[in-house]
């Protein structure tokens, strides 16, 4: 396997082995090898996780850890899909669980909300991290976004982005953050070059990159000042979830899934190509979300039991920046809100993006009393709204002729589709 010159300022320093998920103590262990990355403090950091949002609950991330994964990705962010108090307690039971075993140490990192960027506000939102993870220490603590916009936050921020990175190399220096701090959606110069002028540097910054939008020009320059790239919706998401399409054009194009069927030996799909490409290649750390676990098993273990070509390596490469044509027209702004929005009795309601074949649901946010969700979206586009007991209030689809500006109120017993 053929690398580029940037693994010798970032490279794959070493690798796990992890069990096999339907192996027993006594039975022969899986020699399946994950690839790991280096920060720039010498830290060792798995390069395949699991992202803690999307349905993500307690019960999947103790599947993942029962799998082998040892690097979580959550964030403070309830109302883009994430429940961090729910990853702090299927951490704590499966170490319960296994603590004869000597279980392997679980890499947690979680991401501070833009609405609490500012020095005091970044510490107190920290402080209530460390609650609901129930630890005394986190690994890694990201800024989710260098700043707010309208729908994205309930309040205004008490100070920016820079207060907030003050307050993370505070807990850096005393051990509260172990090993790293770092930000998402560094997308231009001005940004990057501030960030490398901090008295500490970022170990980590997160942006959206996959096969179709590889981010080659900020990837490159970041992954020059010895910075772990770490993708987000790598495996396509964006491309329906915000940009219109109403496929996913990552996991339904032709050179992946040719890719795909040439290592049908292993039975590798194109998300496995995708992790195996990311990391091999690129040493970018990857952290597909997956509720279930046979795919969760296939991302973190078959992705490597087959190797790409160069020439199959060269193909995927070549796919940056071929937009596919067929999207959607006309972006909708929709704004979900509580029938009981204003009464303090109100309860919190989670909605559920669904998927083109009716049944795919991919948790996108939730909204509560006087905390509605704004988001854009496309016509035709389902999404489903349930209680905190997964009882289903009721479906509704987006309507073109409705306006390109909607509110939709949510009430258990309505079934309206605008």
């Amino acid at each position: 396997m053929l690398y580029t010159a940037l693994t010798f300022l970032f490279f794959l320093a070493a690798t796990a082995r992890l069990p096999s998920s339907s192996a027993t103590t006594t039975e022969k262990q899986d020699t399946t090898v994950v690839p790991t990355g280096t920060l720039h403090n010498g830290k060792s950091v798995p390069l395949v996780g699991l992202g803690c949002a999307s349905g993500v609950r307690q019960d999947h991330v103790l599947s993942a850890l029962s799998i082998g994964y040892r690097f979580l990705d959550t964030a403070q962010s309830y109302n883009w899909g994430y429940h961090e108090d729910e990853v702090g307690t299927a951490i704590k039971k499966f170490k319960d669980d296994n603590s004869n075993n000597n279980t392997d140490v679980v890499f947690l990192q979680t991401k501070v909300h833009p609405e609490d960027l500012g020095y005091e506000a970044t510490k107190r939102a920290i402080k209530k991290s460390l609650e609901r993870l129930q630890v005394q220490k986190i690994d890694s603590v990201l800024i989710h976004k260098p700043h707010c916009w309208t729908g994205a936050c309930t309040k205004v921020p008490e100070g920016t982005w820079q207060d907030s990175w003050k307050a993370l190399e505070e807990l850096y220096d005393d051990g509260v953050i172990a090993h790293s701090i770092g930000i998402c959606d560094v997308s231009n110069d001005k940004l990057l070059d501030q960030l490398l002028s901090q008295r500490i540097k970022p170990h980590i910054i997160q942006n959206w990159m996959d096969p179709l939008h590889q981010d080659t020009y900020m990837r490159e320059k970041i992954q020059a000042h010895n910075i772990l790239y770490q993708a987000y919706s790598s495996l396509g998401t964006q491309w329906y979830h915000h940009k219109g399409y109403s496929q996913n054009p990552v996991m339904n194009h032709p050179v992946l899934q040719e890719i795909s069927k040439a290592h049908g030996d292993v039975d590798a799909d194109v998300g496995q190509v995708i992790v195996n490409w990311a990391t091999t290649r690129h040493g970018i750390s990857i952290l597909p979300a997956s509720t279930n676990p046979v795919r969760q098993e296939g991302n973190l273990c078959n992705s490597f039991r087959f190797s790409l070509t160069e020439e199959e390596l060269d193909r995927i490469d070549a796919l940056d920046g071929k937009i596919p044509e067929a999207r959607s027209n006309d972006e909708i702004s929709i704004k979900f809100q509580s029938e009981n929005d204003g009464k303090s009795s109100s309860k919190k309601i989670d909605i559920f993006w669904i998927g083109n074949d009716g049944i795919e649901e991919t948790h996108i946010g939730s909204v509560e009393s006087g905390k509605p969700l704004s988001l854009n979206s496309y016509h035709d586009h389902k999404f489903r709204f349930k209680d905190e007991e997964n009882n289903v209030y009721h479906d509704h689809t987006i309507r073109r002729q409705a306006g390109n500006q909607q509110v939709h109120v949510i009430a258990p017993d309505d079934d309206e589709e605008l």
